[in-house]
């Protein structure tokens, strides 16, 4: 009779517990899922325009490189020289694009610890961790565009800038020697100031380390440092170590087609329109920083 008693009470008792934990365990089962949703609201989502309108301008960037760099140079060279220049050209844009996806990449996007503020480090080698579901913040808090977008645009300018130099020493210099120097120079030079002018860890987080002239204010977008005045300096310099062409002064040198030229000046027209397109993606948040 006892036991019965004991049994009865405990069944109330369990009852009621379980009466007062029904609206908890209710409460965490609807809260989770809204947990979950808060997350999922919160991750920013590549929007499909920025994307199309980033792939239109790095497709534009390459036309300037290829055919229109190859051609402006072209024309500007005497005849016996069109095909080493144009092929010149081509195959710096296509060593410029291996050696970027290989480390450049990295050595220009990532943070380079105690050397950040001059170069970035290793941990994307062959893009390591870059696939079709991630996306970088770039310049625009809370605006992403995929990572992978972001690689092949700032690839084109890692491709266009070397070649930029070969006009200063056109018909001067062996081919295996251009694609020799267009390494080095990307490795040692175009790197570090990529990463220099352009990186910094995000707009969320603006503790993140940035690149040493990105920290001096620097604002650009469309390559006026990285590339033109980067190419120019080693263009200088290049043209200065090399020297004159040999019987300049004496022998007709003049351009042997200036319509390829103009063909060409008119591609790098369009193409110039790609570096600026695409900047306008990467521009806002970043000028809203420096007001």
């Amino acid at each position: 009779m006892s036991s019965f008693k004991l049994s009865t009470s405990l069944g109330r008792v369990s009852a009621a517990a379980a009466a007062f934990l029904a609206p908890v365990v209710a409460f965490a089962q609807e809260a989770a899922p809204a947990a979950t949703e808060a997350v999922a609201a919160a991750a920013p989502v590549a929007d499909k325009g920025d994307t199309t309108w980033m792939l239109v301008s790095s497709a534009l960037v390459l036309l300037m490189t290829v055919p229109g760099l190859a051609l402006f140079y072209g024309g500007l060279v005497r005849s016996k020289n069109m095909l080493s220049v144009m092929m010149q050209v081509l195959m710096i844009a296509s060593v410029a694009m291996v050696v970027w996806v290989a480390y450049g990449y990295s050595m220009a996007f990532t943070g380079g610890g105690s050397m950040n503020s001059f170069v970035g480090g290793f941990s994307k080698l062959f893009l390591a961790g870059v696939d079709t579901t991630t996306v970088v913040e770039t310049f625009s808090k809370g605006v992403v565009i995929p990572e992978l977008t972001f690689v092949i645009f700032q690839m084109t300018f890692a491709a266009i800038t070397p070649g930029l130099i070969v006009g200063a020493f056109a018909e001067r210099v062996k081919f295996s020697a251009v694609i020799l120097f267009t390494i080095l120079w990307l490795t040692f030079i175009y790197f570090p100031i990529a990463h220099m002018v352009w990186f910094w860890g995000g707009p969320s987080l603006y503790a993140d380390p940035s690149g040493l002239i990105f920290g001096f204010s620097a604002i650009d977008f469309a390559g006026g440092t990285v590339v033109h005045i980067n190419a120019g300096i080693a263009g200088l310099v290049g043209c200065i170590m090399v020297g004159k062409r040999t019987g300049f002064g004496k022998d007709m040198m003049a351009p042997h087609s200036m319509t390829l030229t103009m063909v060409g000046a008119s591609l790098l027209w369009v193409g110039w329109f790609g570096f600026n397109a695409g900047s306008r993606i990467l521009k806002p948040m970043a000028m809203q920083r420096l007001r």
